[in-house]
């Protein structure tokens, strides 16, 4: 059962898919415009043959739910209108900063790294979510 993750955002989302096994995560190749996610979502699911789908959720560092969380949500619904697909959502909290290290640690810097780390935030959230399967 292949789950695909999400990193939301105003601008772009980040996206990952688990392998079919659920144990491992990938990062996609391409970053999912806001604009454009719907259709690019429902593209990926046929594609993936996607089961599951979890979204980040954005919590303060107490915790707390922001506007950006709201967001997230109101997004989340959407997609759940238009796909049918089953989703949970995850606290995403420090997702980005792990991606940023990660990406630092392998020699790539912050032109490279906007290009891929909303992929890589994704990626982060699922396996942290296989891994507490």
């Amino acid at each position: 059962m292949r789950i695909l993750a999400l990193d939301w955002g105003s601008k772009r989302i980040g996206a990952a898919i688990s392998d079919e096994d659920g144990k491992i995560a990938f990062p996609l190749d391409k970053v999912i415009e806001t604009k454009k996610a719907i259709n690019e979502i429902k593209y990926i699911i046929a594609r993936y043959k996607v089961a599951w789908i979890l979204i980040g959720i954005p919590k303060t560092t107490s915790g707390n739910e922001g506007h950006s969380a709201m967001l997230t949500k109101n997004f989340a619904d959407k997609l759940s209108r238009e796909t049918g697909i089953p989703q949970s959502l995850a606290d995403e909290r420090f997702s980005s900063v792990e991606a940023r290290k990660l990406l630092h640690s392998q020699g790539l810097h912050d032109k490279k790294q906007r290009q891929i780390i909303d992929n890589v935030a994704a990626q982060i959230i699922l396996q942290k979510y296989l891994d507490a399967k």
